[in-house]
């Protein structure tokens, strides 16, 4: 049994490659919307918040706010995957950038800390994870184009 079907054209190839592209920038600007929702940059704020600012804290205080701000992220981010509409795995330099983003966050809640000791300042690492929640919120959205480009240009 043979099949009419008419030959693909050039044009015909690169309208269906120019659709695959559409489709796939949908995707990843899907996935970027997803990740960077305000419910779970707030949940994520305020679980940094809660585990950094424990360390003021004695006793079964300090548990308890490390319980809450760990139960935030984790929940956080358990609820953001069940959610999504894209999924797709983290590529060498996204989890690379992530994890720059961490240890510059890291850096500046001591910074804080330590600033806020030589000012005297009571609670001062409350006030640095005031300071370091704030700049994660912050971080998110001046980074979000960067992250952006650093996935497109995984060819993810």
């Amino acid at each position: 049994m043979t099949r009419n079907a008419t030959p693909m054209t050039p044009h015909d190839a690169q309208a269906a490659l120019d659709a695959i592209h559409h489709r796939q920038e949908q995707t990843l600007d899907g996935y970027l919307r997803h990740a960077h929702s305000r419910p779970y940059l707030i949940a994520a704020a305020l679980g940094l918040f809660a585990v950094c600012s424990s360390f003021d804290l004695q006793g079964s205080w300090r548990t308890a706010a490390i319980v809450v701000g760990n139960g935030l992220t984790l929940g956080g981010l358990f609820v953001y995957q069940r959610r999504a509409s894209v999924r797709r795995r983290t590529t060498g330099p996204e989890a690379l950038f992530y994890a720059a983003v961490g240890v510059l966050l890291l850096a500046l809640f001591w910074t804080a800390a330590i600033a806020a000791h030589f000012a005297g300042l009571p609670a001062r690492h409350t006030l640095a994870a005031a300071v370091t929640a704030l700049a994660a919120v912050a971080a998110s959205y001046v980074l979000r184009p960067v992250l952006g480009s650093v996935i497109r240009r995984n060819g993810a």
